[in-house]
């Protein structure tokens, strides 16, 4: 995993970013990203990858937020967290489809974690969507993992080890 410190030009990259979500091509806010800080998490996730990649523009549709250097949708997930995340911690993908999994048009993930105050992150690693839910676990709604419950939505998840390391020429 890739450490970053997260400057305050990403910070207000996103603040301004979030200040226009609601009327930006009519995007609004999506069922499990209608909290302000969740999507702030997300538009500094997709700015930290932005930098790294060395990307001009965001896309920022529905199914996929940047498009790499190479062309290829890239669907950024990003968490906040209180320490260093540890190999065997998950990523999670939601799914609003109650009925199973919901799958987004994008070609890879990537995923992040974040300091709760903003002050560092993890670039984790990536891995194909297709890949992702052939590797991962579906986890229903309302599964109860002790001190985790998915209450929101069906998730499939899949530990940080089982990504590919980020390299930044590689997507």
């Amino acid at each position: 995993m890739i450490e970053i410190s997260i400057t305050q030009d990403i910070i207000d990259y996103a603040n301004n970013k979030l200040e226009h979500v609601n009327t930006r091509d009519n995007l609004g806010l999506s069922k499990f990203g209608s909290e302000r800080n969740r999507i702030l998490v997300g538009y500094i996730g997709e700015r930290i990858i932005m930098k790294y990649l060395k990307l001009q523009n965001d896309e920022d549709k529905y199914h996929y937020d940047l498009i790499s250097n190479k062309g290829k949708r890239l669907e950024v997930k990003t968490i906040t967290c209180k320490f260093k995340p540890k190999d065997d911690y998950w990523c999670t993908v939601n799914s609003h489809d109650l009925s199973g999994v919901y799958k987004q048009n994008a070609d890879f993930y990537i995923f992040l974690r974040i300091l709760n105050d903003y002050s560092k992150g993890w670039i984790l690693g990536w891995i194909s969507c297709e890949e992702f839910f052939k590797k991962g676990e579906f986890i229903p709604k309302g599964k109860d993992f002790g001190k985790f419950q998915f209450v929101k939505a069906n998730a499939t998840i899949l530990s940080i080890d089982k990504l590919n390391p980020f390299k930044e020429d590689e997507l």
